[in-house]
């Protein structure tokens, strides 16, 4: 029986996606709800600021992974108004920053070198 192997170049499957748009921590639920609309992806990521933007460092992978807060998704939104304290105060709970109903995660977060190559063999034969 032959086996089937499967590989591709981690370059190859990032061709045309646009760069990850830092959306800030601080940003209200209403700009989020926007910005998810916009997105073509099922959430944003959601990044602390970085306080290099204003020098001339390079910002490394280690620094880059330390920002990044998570990725918000329009289901975290949806249970957040939801929440009786939310439907009280529609106007407040549409201006809580992000920070506040985002569960940080930033293992979401994986830079690859482009060149990697991904191997992936089923466990079945064919």
């Amino acid at each position: 029986m032959a086996s089937l192997f499967v590989h591709h170049v981690v370059g190859d499957l990032t061709v045309g996606k646009p760069e990850l748009v830092e959306f800030s921590e601080g940003e209200t639920i209403e700009a989020a709800i926007r910005a998810i609309g916009e997105s073509t992806e099922g959430g944003i990521p959601v990044w602390k600021k970085s306080s290099l933007k204003t020098t001339n460092v390079f910002e490394n992978a280690e620094m880059r992974q330390q920002r990044f807060v998570g990725i918000l998704t329009s289901l975290d939104i949806v249970a957040f108004l939801a929440r009786p304290e939310s439907l009280a105060d529609q106007e407040n709970a549409i201006k809580t920053p992000v920070a506040e109903v985002l569960v940080p995660n930033n293992s979401f977060l994986k830079e690859v070198d482009p060149g990697t190559r991904c191997h992936y063999n089923p466990p079945y034969s064919i």
